[in-house]
């Protein structure tokens, strides 16, 4: 069972790019519903994922909104002025453009790095599923930590609008010239994805958040999973660091994040999962410390 199911969800990851088939959080939900016909657990998967979900769907629909709130002038300089203290002087993105893209070809690294970038909701959500597959206390530890993650990133959007490397070259002109090239990589596989109604429909009425850079959710998402793969297969958990790194190169390449807003997506994951695991040990330690009281209690009713 657990073979056929990684199988359906490979099938349909790999036919909706084929078919230019954006799995957008909504369409995930509804793939992810059938592969739970498969485990049986049907009842016990919408339980356990509905609130998520609809929480989840809210923070996409609302994310557009974001720097709609406040009308903040977006940030550019900072996180470029990081980025050359890191790397002496050298902006990464740009580095890495001029001596890996070639203008008006698109390579096959170029295509496999925007395939990276295109599962920054796949790849949690199936991770979700594999761990409420397997261990479900890990899976609510993680959902927590998620929309904890992706809270903390909408509202550091609203307050810190950060202009990613693309647009600081495209509008800004503040660096050298910066390609776009998750759109080339697109084209180069038969042009621009289909989305669902549910995001036409936001992007209509809240526009889209070109500014929601800083932290990159994109290097903060896969980084999670791998912290709570770590805690349900120990060392097997170590599977998914080389994908965090590709995530991490592939973002900074394609000129979606400086390498700025991969380390600030990092912090904020692992703050998400201290966060999450402190909760837990304290709740343990208040339940263990409960009947203890109440033991005492009792105790010193009972007269010598």
């Amino acid at each position: 069972m657990t073979i056929a199911i990684a199988a359906y969800i490979a099938l349909v990851v790999v036919g909706s790019f084929y078919f230019r088939i954006s799995l957008t959080p909504d369409r995930l939900a509804v793939l992810l519903v059938i592969a739970a016909l498969g485990t049986g657990r049907v009842r016990a998967f919408l339980r356990d994922w509905s609130i998520f979900i609809i929480v989840f769907l809210a923070w996409q629909v609302l994310q557009g909104m974001s720097n709609s709130f406040t009308h903040a002038r977006p940030h550019v300089s900072e996180m470029i002025n990081l980025d050359k203290l890191l790397f002496f002087g050298q902006v990464p993105t740009v580095w890495l453009q001029q001596h890996l893209y070639h203008p008006g070809h698109a390579s096959w690294y170029d295509i496999v790095a925007a395939l990276f970038y295109a599962m920054h909701f796949v790849f949690p959500l199936c991770c979700a599923f594999a761990f409420w597959f397997v261990r479900r206390p890990i899976f609510l530890e993680f959902m927590a930590s998620l929309l904890f993650l992706a809270l903390a990133g909408f509202a550091t959007y609203i307050v810190f609008p950060a202009a990613p490397p693309w647009i600081a070259a495209q509008w800004y002109h503040v660096i050298p010239p910066v390609t776009r090239i998750f759109a080339v990589a697109l084209n180069a596989i038969g042009g621009q994805q289909s989305y669902s109604t549910l995001y036409q429909w936001a992007w209509s009425h809240g526009g889209y958040d070109w500014y929601g850079a800083m932290p990159s959710e994109h290097a903060a998402f896969p980084f999670l999973c791998f912290l709570y793969a770590r805690k349900v297969w120990k060392r097997a958990g170590w599977i998914l660091l080389p994908y965090c790194f590709g995530v991490w190169f592939s973002v900074v390449y394609l000129g979606e994040h400086y390498v700025a807003d991969v380390i600030a997506g990092l912090v904020y994951a692992g703050a998400a999962y201290a966060a999450v695991q402190l909760a837990l040990r304290r709740r343990a330690a208040a339940g263990r410390t409960a009947p203890t009281q109440a033991s005492g209690t009792i105790t010193d009713r009972v007269p010598a």
